[in-house]
């Protein structure tokens, strides 16, 4: 498992850090650092953040 911080906050404590899986053997729960309270499954998460990043953003473009 790694902590991260992410732009979210667990329901139970308030808490902005979660445990993020890294092996297999670690499980696919994102879970709290702090109270360990379960937030999401890790592929949901990848789902969320890979099409955040591939939603354009809208800047001006260049002549």
């Amino acid at each position: 498992m790694i902590s991260v911080a992410l732009d979210l906050t667990c329901s139970v404590c308030g808490f902005s850090q979660f445990l993020l899986p890294i092996h297999h053997q670690d499980g696919a729960n994102v879970c709290c650092a702090n109270c360990t309270a379960y937030k999401c499954k890790a592929l949901d998460l990848e789902r969320v953040l890979t099409s955040v990043q591939r939603t354009p953003h809208t800047q001006p473009q260049p002549f």
